[in-house]
């Protein structure tokens, strides 16, 4: 199970230039051919989004944070009760863009069912007066605000995050079976939930974090330095299970 924005991509400065390595790729496709293993992206990125980044086929995707989950065909088997906030969401963008359009770098990302505000190009003093429009927007219409990297995530209020998300796969995917082999790979803050959620219900769980530029404190048992050490990892995975 991976995240893909700093874990496969490397980190950029505009979201929406992010590239898979084409090695990477490859390595997630050498896994993912294999009869015993399943791949599952787990991003914070839309599910057609994260699929199309990184390119690769028979793949499950939990995207949107936990909010959306597809099979490997594009099956919908997220909670059908999710999709009641595409109204809600579509209303805070309306009212969020007016009040950031004069702050320079800061990116509204309509999401559908979730909203990311991106401010990797804006001065860093902004994030307060940023913030504050946020929650003036979220507040009242009873959105969760999450951080990031240089990023604000607006969730609806549904206990739903990449750690449930991780547990909803891994159920899924082993049957139960406790004898499963389960990897969990990711880089940022929100990829602690599915980092604490694999260590308490899936204890002998591999949880990896990957550092980068931005790292902050993990619960991870594992680290690696940036993407290109990820690849590696991947590759070796693969030679090892063939």
């Amino acid at each position: 199970m991976l995240d893909v924005d700093g874990t496969l991509a490397p980190i950029v400065e505009m979201f929406d230039r992010a590239l898979v390595p084409a090695e990477t790729r490859r390595a997630v496709a050498a896994l993912a051919d294999r009869s015993d293993v399943h791949v599952a992206l787990v991003s914070g990125r839309s599910a057609a989004v994260a699929r199309r980044m990184v390119g690769v086929s028979n793949l499950w995707v939990a995207g949107n944070h936990g909010f959306e989950i597809e099979g490997p065909n594009g099956e919908d088997l997220a909670d059908p009760g999710v999709h009641r906030y595409r109204a809600i969401i579509a209303t805070a963008v309306e009212r969020l863009e007016p009040l950031v359009s004069a702050m320079h770098g800061v990116i509204v990302e309509n999401k559908a069912i979730t909203l990311s505000v991106h401010w990797r190009l804006a001065d860093p003093a902004i994030a307060p007066e940023l913030r504050e429009a946020i929650d003036q927007v979220s507040q009242p219409l009873g959105l969760r605000i999450t951080e990031g990297k240089r990023i604000f995530e607006i969730r609806p209020p549904a206990l739903i995050d990449k750690g449930t998300a991780v547990l909803a796969l891994a159920e899924r995917l082993t049957s139960g079976h406790d004898d499963a082999s389960i990897v969990f790979a990711g880089d940022d803050v929100t990829d602690e939930d599915a980092i604490r959620a694999l260590r308490e219900h899936h204890p002998r769980s591999v949880t990896v974090r990957i550092l980068g530029e931005e790292s902050s404190p993990t619960e991870a048992e594992f680290s690696l330095r940036d993407t290109h050490a990820m690849r590696q990892f991947l590759e070796e995975l693969a030679r090892v299970r063939g």
